[in-house]
């Protein structure tokens, strides 16, 4: 993967893996809540849920290359 993100399904415990365009990168990044909004619809538009509430993230991959993931609220 190049970019994406990589989480825990809350419901099922299974690790999930979610490709991002170039767009969803740059959403995943930001702190802004409206932004964090828009990536959940796209990702639930494309992979049938979302992340909010639904994934806890541990990485985000950002050309091929994967850190811990950590988000605060700005």
């Amino acid at each position: 993967m190049v970019n994406g993100l990589i989480g825990t399904h809350l419901a099922t415990g299974q690790t999930v893996e979610i490709e991002l365009d170039l767009v969803e990168l740059a959403l995943a990044k930001s702190t802004q809540d409206r932004d964090w909004n828009l990536l959940n619809d796209s990702i639930k538009f494309k992979n049938g849920f979302g992340i909010i509430g639904e994934v806890e993230l541990n990485f985000i991959i950002e050309n091929g290359n994967r850190r811990a993931f950590h988000w605060t609220n700005t």
